[in-house]
């Protein structure tokens, strides 16, 4: 038996490029579009210097979705955004092996966060937005499990160099919160948003 399809009751549009985004969101059974942003972020990600890494992570998802939404008046739009972060230090894409081995050296043995923000535009107007965090403790790990990791993984597109839907659960000892949280979509408060809002029903499927 196939997994069941839902329609909404108004169409959905996932505004992010992420395949991982999307893989949790067609688990739900939900039927959407996805439709990436054209805002230059590392521009945005200047002005918000000052912000916090909550206030950031909600604020770039808006400005995601806001994007989108202008282009799709009549349909819901979710954005998402996340940042990984050691402290106040906050950690990138690593895009190069060098960077990737840096990033993992440096969390190796120690606890970070991963912060997820999601919200929901239709017509332009913020509906809802949300942020979440998950703490992750690594392993101490030494320089050849870290470059067979990456060889192995090739996480060079994940914030915190590690895929933790792959083989990156591989590197914690402790995890307290939301897988996925730590994969940039906080799915369950975002389900209950499109309850609040009538976007679906289980009866009706």
């Amino acid at each position: 038996m196939g997994k069941v399809s839902i329609t909404p009751s108004v169409p959905i549009i996932l505004a992010s490029a992420s395949k991982i985004r999307a893989k949790i969101l067609k688990n739900t059974g939900l039927i959407f579009s996805i439709e990436t942003s054209d805002i230059n972020e590392d521009e945005l990600k200047k002005e918000l210097l000052n912000k916090n890494v909550t206030e950031k992570v909600k604020l770039l998802a808006c400005a995601k979705a806001s994007n989108v939404s202008k282009k799709y008046p009549n349909k819901y739009v979710i954005g998402a955004d996340q940042i990984c972060s050691l402290k106040d230090k906050i950690l990138n894409k690593p895009i190069t092996m060098d960077n990737a081995i840096k990033q993992l050296s440096e969390l190796s043995g120690k606890t970070h966060k991963q912060t997820s923000g999601i919200c929901l535009y239709y017509n332009n107007a913020l509906i809802w937005s949300y942020a979440e965090e998950t703490l992750l403790t690594m392993h101490k790990l030494d320089n050849s499990e870290i470059i067979r990791y990456l060889e192995l993984d090739k996480p060079f597109n994940s914030c915190g160099s590690y895929k933790y839907e792959s083989l990156g659960y591989h590197l914690f000892s402790e995890v307290i919160g939301q897988s996925e949280t730590i994969q940039g979509f906080p799915i369950i408060p975002l389900l209950e948003q499109f309850r609040k809002n009538k976007l679906y029903s289980l009866s009706n499927n």
